[in-house]
């Protein structure tokens, strides 16, 4: 785009100009089309070519990797995929995603991986607990899973369920005296 009609319409109402750059790494800012409304002004400011910014390497995001060998650079919208660490859940409800993606240099997206829970032989001691269905030395539980406990041979439950959900690494464990 050189030149640009005077800021009054040129020409008759309802005449669309189409706008696009030239040239490599140029991006429209503004609406590609506009048209010369009844009252003699053009339904929106004209556009700018700019300089499409570039993206370095994706950020670092916690308990998460990049799922492909990252580069350097990134055009805008190339996006890249992450995924959560082995026991760590990928949180997708709104708002958050698997993606980051270049926009005019910047990432965005939010990426969020929920954390398990850990149950100890020591914890379960203390509370008068096993595990239900496995004998095993320490459990991770991933988030929104449940675990069942059993209390010990002559021990009584007091409280909360023998069946509590992790959420995002904390889990409200039950006592039995």
């Amino acid at each position: 785009m050189d030149r640009f009609p005077d800021f009054e319409c040129p020409v008759k109402s309802g005449y669309n100009l189409t706008f696009s750059c030239n040239g490599q790494g140029l991006i429209l800012k503004g609406q590609r089309e506009i048209t010369c409304q009844s009252n003699g002004e053009w339904s929106s400011p004209f556009p700018k070519c700019e300089v499409s910014e570039k993206c370095g390497p994706p950020p670092d995001v916690n308990d998460a990797d990049t799922i492909e060998i990252t580069k350097k650079e990134y055009n805008t919208g190339e996006r890249v995929e992450y995924s959560c660490f082995i026991k760590y859940t990928l949180d997708l409800r709104p708002s958050f995603s698997r993606y980051l993606t270049c926009v005019q240099g910047e990432w965005r997206g939010n990426i969020r991986c929920l954390k398990p829970c850990t149950v100890t032989v020591e914890e379960m001691e203390r509370r008068g607990l096993e595990f239900a269905y496995v004998n095993l030395q320490n459990m991770f539980v991933p988030h929104d899973d449940h675990i069942t406990f059993m209390c010990k041979r002559g021990k009584v439950l007091g409280g909360v369920p023998l069946r509590p959900q992790c959420n995002d690494g904390v889990m409200t464990l039950p006592a039995c005296v």
